[in-house]
């Protein structure tokens, strides 16, 4: 598994926003979040896609009508909270993203 701190790095190297998506786990009635980042906005760039499970108290503001780039992202792991929230995602830069989530899934290309 991915450490936080090495999630946190990716983050940051990965800063423009390719796609956001939201969906319903049918078994459990939790959502999952997914954001496709890459580290430019040019076709040949990297890409990092970063699967969160069983999000939380989504929030996000001023995504959209052009390239959205989020340029300090950053996870941290809860000390305490509600069962099956663990960690935290924020924007500590222009507050445009923060969610809480139990689990995540990395893959690049």
């Amino acid at each position: 598994m991915t450490s936080i701190r090495d999630l946190n790095e990716l983050l940051i190297e990965h800063n423009c926003l390719r796609s956001l998506s939201v969906t319903m786990n049918k078994d459990d009635y939790s959502y999952d979040l997914t954001l496709f980042m890459s580290n430019s906005e040019e076709v040949n760039a990297s890409f990092l896609f970063v699967s969160f499970f069983d999000v939380s108290s989504f929030s996000s503001s001023e995504i959209g009508g052009g390239l959205t780039q989020f340029m300090h992202l950053n996870v941290r792991e809860l000390e305490f909270g509600y069962d099956r929230v663990n960690y935290q995602l924020s924007e500590l830069e222009d507050d445009r993203i923060s969610f809480a989530f139990s689990s995540f899934d990395i893959g690049q290309r």
